[in-house]
């Protein structure tokens, strides 16, 4: 949280009055950093789509890969969380922009956001394509609440302290209900059969939300309440293994590494992350046009990526017929049975793709090309958070080793500009975080 100056006091204040009205200006001020706390958790914890399963009810088939993941879209608590929250961004930001005037970075995402929702003039079904594209212009607010309420440094506390509860939330649920919280027995696991999603809305998600806790905890200086960091790191390792995302896990390894060398060589640190971080956007933007066989396989997988390399080129067929202006934000996979999207599932007798596991090419298929222009400013423009002016270095580079590995795990999942996703928050939100000085903060815990 910034510091706020207080004015010298002098000799002590006899005046009960004025003690008085000191003592609820301190309460107060204590209130309102609680109510900031509360925020960051609640949107922490709806944006990594928390307790899905809870909320859509025990179901087996929850896990199979052979079936659309089920929607919590009737669920009218579920709903009525989500709409809680953005009506408490869109408040949050508005009193922001009141009190110190619209930052540059909310209007350059302005014409973003426009064209997302006017990309559903064109949809298939319009109003099908127009609601997750207002949610998603409402997870911008998300991300500039977030940017505004808290100091970067308290974000990455509580973002890690909420997702070792929910790690640990799952490893208990996977005890209790196995079936709810895992995908299809068939599927390879690490010490189980399945992989685990657990607490999350997909076993991915669960992985890179473990990853990026444990990287927070290991690099963020008084991020852990002392005697509690070693068993929060292994409940983190616990949940990353049983996860079993072969993504989450090469990706916390470059990041951490990463991390490694700019605090050895501290003279090389902004060097070492453009360096890095160049890499993994070019990688997730050229992964699906080139061979990528001898990759899936070092990192345990199979050399068709787990299928995706099947639907790669099915995307460059599909952006081909509309490659200026796309099929309109997230119209192509809608389940109408007049949906083109039948074309491509019926290539494959069991398996029906949501999306096609690649951010880039989903972007171009959604949005055209036009849409993909847009992503790519979005997407540079975000990554510089490592060389913020302001932050403390361990902050600015820590926000940078998340977003790399939500990055790499672009290149084989749709995470950006999806609605209702940490990682599509997390990116606007390094991008606002950069568009902000913050005032410098003495390392000590964010939850004392």
């Amino acid at each position: 949280m910034t510091a706020t100056s207080r004015p010298a006091t002098g000799l002590p204040v006899a005046n009960p009055a004025v003690a008085g009205l000191r003592a609820a200006s301190i309460l107060s001020g204590f209130s309102g950093q609680r109510w900031r706390l509360a925020f960051v958790v609640f949107a922490v914890m709806m944006c990594v789509n928390a307790f899905y399963v809870v909320f859509l009810g025990s179901n087996n088939e929850v896990g199979n890969t052979k079936t659309l993941m089920p929607s919590n879209r009737n669920n009218l608590l579920y709903v009525g969380l989500w709409l809680t929250l953005y009506a408490l961004s869109v408040c949050v930001t508005l009193r922001d922009v009141l009190r110190n005037g619209i930052d540059l970075c909310l209007i350059a995402v302005l014409p973003l956001a426009g064209y997302i929702l006017l990309s559903t003039c064109w949809a298939t079904d319009s109003w099908a394509s127009l609601v997750p594209a207002g949610m998603l212009v409402l997870n911008i607010a998300i991300a500039a609440a977030l940017a505004s309420i808290v100091h970067p440094a308290v974000f990455l506390s509580l973002f890690a302290w909420t997702n070792v509860f929910l790690v640990a939330s799952s490893l208990v649920m996977v005890v209790v209900m196995p079936d709810a919280v895992r995908t299809d027995i068939t599927r390879p696991g690490l010490l189980m059969s399945g992989e685990l999603f657990g607490a999350y809305g997909s076993k991915t998600l669960h992985g890179m939300s473990a990853a990026s806790a444990m990287l927070i905890l290991l690099f963020l200086p008084g991020a852990s309440p002392r005697g509690l960091r070693v068993p929060a790191l292994g409940i983190l390792a616990l949940g990353l293994i049983l996860a079993n995302s072969a993504s989450s896990v090469s990706a916390i390894a470059v990041a951490g590494v990463t991390l490694l060398a700019a605090r050895l060589l501290p003279g090389c640190g902004r060097v070492i992350f453009a360096t890095v971080t160049g890499f993994a956007i070019l990688l997730s933007l050229i992964l699906p046009f080139i061979g990528v066989g001898d990759i899936a396989v070092a990192l345990g997988r199979s050399p068709d990526f787990t299928g995706r390399s099947k639907f790669w080129p099915y995307a460059l067929e599909v952006f081909r017929d509309r490659p200026l202006f796309g099929h309109g934000y997230l119209s192509f996979f809608n389940t109408d049975p007049f949906s083109k999207a039948w074309t491509v599932w019926e290539r494959e007798m069991y398996f029906f793709t949501p999306d096609f596991y690649n951010t880039f090419l989903d972007t171009l298929v959604g949005l055209g090309l036009v849409g993909g222009a847009f992503y790519l400013v979005l997407l540079f423009s975000s990554s510089c958070i490592f060389a913020h002016p302001s932050l403390e270095r361990s902050t600015a580079f820590l926000l940078s080793a998340l977003l790399i590995t939500f990055i790499l795990n672009s290149a084989t999942n749709y995470i950006f500009l999806a609605h209702n996703r940490m990682s599509t928050i997390f990116q606007f939100y390094c991008l606002f975080v950069l568009c902000r000085r913050y005032k410098p903060r003495r390392p000590q815990p964010a939850l004392a």
